[in-house]
């Protein structure tokens, strides 16, 4: 059956709480401050945050050393073609030095910061053409971003009259470095959050918690597959999200079903806005082989829970996929029959 109650109660378990979510604000909001209040200010555009959490599909953390990370794009006035990465990135170091002496680290692509309970990795972006610093500006540059950019209404708003009226930004992807490599290379993080969003939007809302789900599921249950990290699940998820179901669990049962359907050879996934860029590169093909052999697994499981007539049983079923934060009916309390016809997904079609 589909528990939606029980469903509503999940969902609520593992995403972020409040305080949480106020930690992860006040580290953003302290970042950018000081940010803005340096000298390296003359160098930034904007700065907005990108990764699971501005997504919206992210969960909460499963032990005290599992951090919230999220990424703070820091959209440059560096010409890609006269600075190199390496000096792209150490010309935060001042700032670094400054403001969190003995917190942060230098990585390949970005800068680590350890603010509290939160990892912020700082990314910055070589300066891009001019329409999109305007959407960007007009994007994050206020302050109902700035003060609660995880129910940012105005910036979502943005996006989709930028998406109309501008659609050349949708072509221009901004550049990040790869500091190891000596070179910048393309990435579209709009274009993730407003593919995202416009899922969500076809799905009435289950999509961003269906991510989150199964997020849940893979971060605590699914072993042998290290390499296929939060945003490859993510986008995996996405590419094969069943659309059309009519509750959260239906749609859970959907995608698994087409997620299952994929063959044990590793596809090649192009990521939103930049297609030669395949999302899966650093999956090892072991990993995706026992990822998805489990997903059939627990697919057959889902079916079983969605097909199940009593309340209480179906319940436990789920709890048996995603863990004690499932929570089950009252086994003493009304019992349920089958309905005439079941809300199981019947060969749904995998959406691309």
């Amino acid at each position: 059956m589909d528990c939606t109650t029980k469903f509503n109660d999940f969902i609520s378990n593992i995403s972020l709480t409040d305080s949480m979510k106020q930690e992860l604000r006040n580290a953003y909001r302290e970042l950018k401050n000081k940010l803005n209040s340096h000298i390296i200010s003359k160098d930034i555009i904007s700065m907005f945050l990108q990764g699971s959490y501005a997504r919206h599909t992210g969960v909460k953390p499963i032990s005290k050393e599992d951090k919230i990370d999220v990424d703070l794009i820091v959209v440059t006035r560096f010409d890609y073609q006269k600075v190199t990465p390496k000096q792209a990135l150490n010309a935060f170091i001042p700032f670094l030095e400054e403001n969190y002496k003995g917190k942060y680290r230098i990585q390949g692509r970005s800068l680590g910061i350890k603010l509290g309970n939160c990892d912020i990795d700082l990314v910055p972006m070589a300066l891009p053409n001019a329409t999109v610093q305007r959407f960007l500006v007009d994007a994050f540059n206020n302050n109902a971003y700035t003060e609660s950019f995880y129910r940012a209404d105005s910036t979502i708003s943005t996006i989709k009259r930028y998406a109309k009226v501008d659609g050349e930004w949708k072509k221009e992807p901004l550049k990040i470095p790869d500091r190891e490599a000596g070179k910048w290379d393309d990435t579209h993080p709009i274009a993730q959050i407003f593919w995202t969003q416009e899922m969500n939007e076809r799905t009435n809302g289950e999509y961003i918690r269906m991510v989150r789900a199964l997020k849940w599921w893979k971060k605590n249950f699914c072993k042998g597959a290290d390499t296929i990290k939060s945003y490859p699940l993510e986008h995996f998820i996405g590419n094969s999200c069943c659309v059309g179901q009519n509750s959260l669990a239906a749609l859970i049962t959907g995608t698994l079903y087409n997620m299952a359907s994929y063959g044990i050879t590793k596809p090649y996934l192009p990521d939103r806005g930049v297609p030669q860029h395949d999302v899966f590169s650093r999956v090892t093909d072991s990993d995706y082989k026992n990822f998805i052999i489990t997903i059939r697994d627990i697919y057959i499981k889902a079916k079983e829970a969605l097909e199940e007539p009593n309340l209480y049983e179906s319940s436990v079923k789920w709890k048996s996929i995603f863990g004690d934060l499932f929570p089950t009916y009252d086994n003493n309390g009304p019992k349920f029959t089958r309905r005439d016809e079941s809300s199981s997904p019947t060969k749904p079609s995998r959406y691309a």
